[in-house]
């Protein structure tokens, strides 16, 4: 697993590229699949990741905090999840 999220972090070598990594991580909540899509996310749309990676002064915090719960959502979907208890 910690090979893969190596791996994916490799892909990104663009701007602020400490930063980048570490927020993806975090709004990744240590879903490794949620890391290759906010990565990708930071090089189509680099404005779009600071938004969601900072706190944002024009939104209440509630409403950034619901913003990325739905993004990671959405990035759930079509997830195979395991079976069991974990």
């Amino acid at each position: 697993m910690v090979e893969l999220a190596v791996m994916a972090l490799e892909t990104y070598d663009g701007p602020d590229e400490t930063w980048v990594h570490q927020a993806a991580a975090r709004l990744s909540e240590e879903e490794l699949h949620r890391l290759a899509h906010w990565l990708n996310e930071a090089e189509r749309n680099p404005d779009t990741f600071r938004w969601y990676a900072s706190e944002p002064t024009d939104v209440s915090p509630e409403t950034h905090r619901f913003a990325v719960e739905f993004s990671n959502a959405l990035m759930d979907k079509g997830v195979p999840k395991p079976s069991g208890p974990r």
